[in-house]
């Protein structure tokens, strides 16, 4: 039976995946990490490299991370913990646990700034969102470091790239909490910066889990594995208020911008070599918000 690592396992995304391969594998096998592993202390990092015993699949989750008004406030306190963790993550890879395949997750961010239909050839074709590039940057160094490893060491493995994703026990400040959060706290008047036309490739989390544990054993270098549909902000907002019962005026100000373009992640790779996601039912964005609102009106209840 195939043993897993899991670091930045009490994240949101950390949590769900822990959860599914617990669920479908023996739990004693799925070794979940968080906090109490500090990844920017390299001798924590191989304490948990060298103590746990030989893995199969270690995925990497773990970074610093914010939104964007954050990650623009705290770039070098960001960049240089990543940096850090990046490193010390790839060397007691190749020193520890070389027989295991090392998944890193990518993003939207790493992609330069101009391209619109986010494709897996452009992804070096140009320069990334300034405002955020120190985080986009750390995401295709960790890339290039898996690389340099499998050619030099033999070593397996692959960074994937992820979409918008959102479902219940988010609590991070991504923009569909953020919106519930304050659908509840300000039941009279909900401003939203922008004019509601950027886009974003959201994907429900149970759906990039599966994602994410179809490819394990991808062995190429970069796979976009989103949901491959672009959603408006404004069609977020207007299928969440009628969901939440929202009663309270909306106003969408073009004034202040956010900076984020509109653009999707192009999944015509994935579908290509592993079928994905065309072998697997996709929420639509209204299952999926449907049971993110009841899991917030559960516990906010």
């Amino acid at each position: 039976m195939s043993r897993f690592l899991v670091t930045g396992g009490k994240g949101f995304i950390g949590k769900h995946l822990t959860r599914f391969l617990q669920t479908r594998f023996d739990s004693g096998l799925v070794h979940s990490v968080g906090r109490e592993f500090d990844l920017r202390e390299a001798a924590r990092v191989r304490e948990l490299f060298q103590g746990f015993g030989a893995f199969d699949y270690i995925i990497h989750l773990a970074d610093v991370q914010g939104d964007a008004r954050w990650s623009a406030q705290h770039a070098a306190e960001q960049f240089l913990a990543n940096a850090k963790i990046s490193m010390n993550v790839l060397e007691a890879w190749q020193l520890w646990q070389a027989q295991a395949r090392l998944i890193c997750l990518s993003s939207l961010w790493a992609y330069p700034e101009a391209v619109v239909d986010a494709e897996e050839k452009d992804y070096w074709n140009g320069r990334m969102h300034r405002p955020t590039e120190h985080y986009g940057l750390n995401k295709k160094f960790l890339g290039v470091g898996l690389e340099a490893c499998k050619r030099q060491h033999g070593l397996k493995g692959a960074a994937l790239v992820l979409g918008s994703v959102y479902g219940p026990e988010d609590s991070t400040t991504h923009v569909i909490p953020s919106l519930l959060a304050r659908m509840r706290q300000n039941p009279d008047l909900l401003e939203i910066w922008g004019d509601g036309s950027d886009t974003r490739d959201f994907i429900y989390i149970e759906d990039q889990i599966q994602g994410i544990f179809r490819h394990l054993d991808y062995n190429g270098e970069l796979l976009n594995i989103s949901s491959g549909q672009a959603c408006s902000i404004r069609q977020v907002v207007d299928t969440l208020a009628r969901l939440m019962n929202y009663k309270g005026k909306i106003v969408f100000d073009a004034s202040k911008a956010t900076g984020a373009a509109s653009r999707r992640i192009n999944i015509n790779l994935a579908r290509q070599t592993t079928g994905w996601p065309d072998n697997f039912k996709l929420h639509t964005l209204e299952e999926g918000l449907q049971k993110t609102v009841n899991s917030f009106n559960k516990s906010n209840g």
